[in-house]
């Protein structure tokens, strides 16, 4: 029986160290991560031609407004690229309607999805084939940019010399429950990406909301095609600057860029569908080790405190603490406040649950469906550049 109860505690104590990992990794990523610093503008400055490019399939409930803050922006030498990747809820007239007020847009149909190609990588593609800007931001079609923000961010690139720039943005929720699973998201991508290594070339990381890359970067790596069947083209993207000897920087963009997650609960984890199985990189053996050990850290911390045992109750509270305490400095870099902090613990519940739900139907239907379109697990398996 004490062999028994000896094991169960050692147990629980080890479930309880990945919470100090944790907060080791928000804190260094906070402290390490700077936020993007703002500019004095100089009007006569001659700015490099820089290409914003969006890729757009069904948007119309986001892009009008996210447009028109790109719209806004005052950069001299822009051009702004509109993929409308076959849309067929009216995305392309709203489309048409703001370009037709700004000559700096170019809009760009695709009719047809070319075999072995994700929709959203092939019309990025399509973009930097109509682009002749020296830099490339690819963007996503909910992000709203701040005034200024291009000016801002090319600055930042330009001073550094660095041929791919990440800059993380605020995300908005309309829940504290989707901000508060937003948090603790973050603390596993701050330790997968080891984002605080950036800055010493050690690491790579990337965000739909802003990618910036140097052309002739892109143009020297194996490029886009490389990335055709890639879901997390992101990520896989400041893989392809970073393995192609490009110099890469991350900062933060809370008073640059904002997006909002998901509207709910339930859009969240209809919307990581496509994302969860991949992290597991389409094996079924490394999604039931995730769920097993995400449900484990879960649970650990709390069986650890109603044990009765005051040094694993201990321990459970300090790495609950210390995981709270991490995140001080998350609200100037993310918006993140006490609450979200608060309850941030309790949701690994739910991300166990869509990486759950992403692997199942992943497997039922022998792939996935993104944007009526079909890709076989075979395919996504072969296609697969994302490496940790």
């Amino acid at each position: 029986m004490f062999d028994i109860l000896w094991s169960f505690e050692a147990l629980v104590f080890l479930g309880c160290l990945p919470w100090y990992l944790a907060a080791w990794g928000v804190w260094m990523s906070l402290k390490n991560v700077q936020s993007l610093p703002s500019i004095s503008l100089d009007r006569e400055k001659k700015y490099p031609r820089l290409s914003v490019i969006i890729a757009a399939r069904n948007e119309a409930g986001t892009i009008e407004n996210a447009l028109k803050s790109v719209l806004a922006q005052n950069y001299p030498n822009l051009e702004i690229i509109l993929v409308n990747d076959r849309s067929n809820d009216g995305t392309d007239e709203i489309l048409q309607k703001l370009a037709e007020k700004d000559p700096r847009v170019l809009i760009h149909h695709v009719e047809e999805l070319p075999p072995g190609w994700l929709g959203k990588v092939n019309a990025m593609q399509q973009g930097f084939g109509k682009s002749t800007g020296v830099w490339l931001l690819f963007t996503d079609a909910d992000v709203h940019f701040q005034e200024e923000s291009l000016e801002r961010i090319i600055d930042v690139a330009e001073r550094s010399s660095v041929d791919y720039l990440c800059v993380v943005p605020e995300v908005q929720a309309r829940q504290r429950l989707l901000k508060a699973l937003y948090t603790v998201s973050l603390s596993g991508f701050f330790l997968a990406t080891r984002i605080w290594e950036v800055k010493n070339q050690n690491s790579f990381v990337g965000v739909g909301a802003c990618g910036l890359v140097r052309r002739s970067l892109l143009s020297q790596s194996p490029g886009l095609p490389w990335l055709k069947m890639e879901v997390v083209d992101d990520l896989a993207l400041a893989q392809l600057a970073w393995q192609a000897g490009g110099k890469l920087d991350v900062y933060w963009g809370r008073e640059c860029l904002r997006v909002e997650w998901y509207p709910s609960m339930g859009d969240l984890i209809r919307g990581l569908e496509k994302n969860l199985f991949a992290g597991a990189q389409y094996q079924y053996w490394r999604a039931l080790l995730g769920i097993i050990g995400i449900l484990f850290v879960a649970v650990a911390p709390w069986l650890s405190i109603f044990s009765g045992n005051w040094l694993l109750g201990l321990t459970a509270v300090g790495a609950f603490s210390g995981y709270w305490l991490a995140w001080i400095s998350g609200d100037k870099a993310q918006g993140v406040g006490w609450l979200e902090r608060l309850i941030s613990q309790l949701l690994l519940f739910v991300i166990a649950w869509a990486l759950a739900r992403s692997t199942f139907i992943t497997w039922r239907q022998g792939g996935i469906q993104w944007r009526e379109t079909f890709y076989s697990i075979a395919d996504l398996r072969r296609g697969q550049r994302l490496k940790f």
